[in-house]
């Protein structure tokens, strides 16, 4: 386990997410579409979606789709453009992207392999712990899992790679509200109960949005005042002490879904017991700090987040854990 104690918490590059920043012009800034030679697959991929939302933000109204008028407008057929070979163009696209899919679904398949056998998994592994989003605080004894690498590099969108039944115990602190709420996390919490063995154990830490939005509703600055030791914000976030609305919105997921790994969704109690229920476990319960039944899934004072507390010691994260 990690010394906790020795961790000063994550580095936060706020310049990077300036254009987040009510006070910055910077997210109103608009420039116009165009090919970067050179450019890093990142910036190919961010460019390609751009280039669709403004597809669509065109086609939409010029050829009249169904989302443009399922609100209660009529189709103008009047004005509605023929486009029949741009149609023909974006078939092409779709069959080179699928390509460029399948080929990497194909890699996926040997990179994940390779791994499996670096940790001389065998064919049917039993008693594995998993601990997946590591974020760079591997727990001794366990498989440590992260997209930016660990025992294993893996994105837990693409399943994860172990037999039916096959673990013991699973441990995920703060990865879950990374995951798109009516596709991503539904898939993978249905993973995680595959995976897991009869009886087996889950135990998911998460931001707790309950608790903060009830503090932005009661404008609760003590609260924000502590959340800022750990939490640093730009102070376009914050009001009088209290973080925006806007902020808490972001925090909960309501910012940009694709192409980035941050928040995509908040979770309460009700909300992330329902997921796991709805997933195949048959018990999913609230804890708390440390408060697991299991000496093995104690765990939450291993890194950083779990552990961030307000000035009346009550914890920013949520505990859940579910049993199969």
């Amino acid at each position: 386990m990690n010394d906790s104690d020795s961790d000063t918490g994550p580095a936060y590059d706020l310049d990077r997410l300036k254009w987040l920043d009510p006070t910055s012009t910077a997210r109103f800034s608009w420039r116009e579409l165009e090919i970067s030679d050179g450019s890093t697959s990142e910036g190919l991929i961010g460019d390609i979606v751009r280039l669709c939302d403004e597809l669509f933000n065109h086609l939409s109204v010029l050829e009249q789709f169904s989302e443009t008028t399922s609100r209660g407008a009529k189709a103008d057929l009047q004005r509605r453009v023929e486009l029949p070979s741009m149609k023909a163009r974006l078939a092409r696209a779709q069959r080179e992207l699928r390509e460029c899919y399948r080929e990497l679904r194909a890699r996926r398949s040997a990179f994940v392999d390779d791994q499996l056998q670096a940790l001389a998994i065998t064919d049917r592994p039993s008693g594995l712990k998993l601990h997946i989003g590591s974020g760079g605080h591997g727990l001794d004894g366990w498989i440590n899992l992260d997209a930016g690498g660990d025992d294993m590099a893996l994105n837990v969108n693409w399943g994860l790679p172990f037999p039916d039944e096959s673990v013991a115990f699973v441990y995920s602190a703060h990865l879950l509200e990374h995951l798109r709420f009516q596709d991503q996390a539904p898939l993978f919490v249905r993973e995680v109960h595959r995976v897991l063995e009869d009886g087996g154990t889950a135990r998911f830490v998460v931001p707790d949005v309950g608790r903060l939005m009830a503090a932005y509703v009661r404008k609760d600055g003590e609260f924000f005042s502590a959340r800022q030791e750990f939490y640093p914000l730009s102070q376009g976030f914050l009001v009088d002490g209290v973080a925006t609305l806007d902020y808490i919105l972001l925090f909960c997921g309501a910012g940009s879904q694709l192409l980035n790994y941050n928040h995509k969704f908040g979770y309460d109690a009700i909300t992330l017991c329902k997921l796991l229920i709805d997933a195949g476990f048959t018990v999913a319960t609230e804890s708390s700090y440390q408060g697991s039944s299991y000496p093995e899934l104690r765990i939450d004072d291993y890194g950083y987040n779990a552990g961030t507390t307000s000035q009346e010691d009550e914890h920013f994260s949520l505990f859940v854990e579910a049993r199969k």
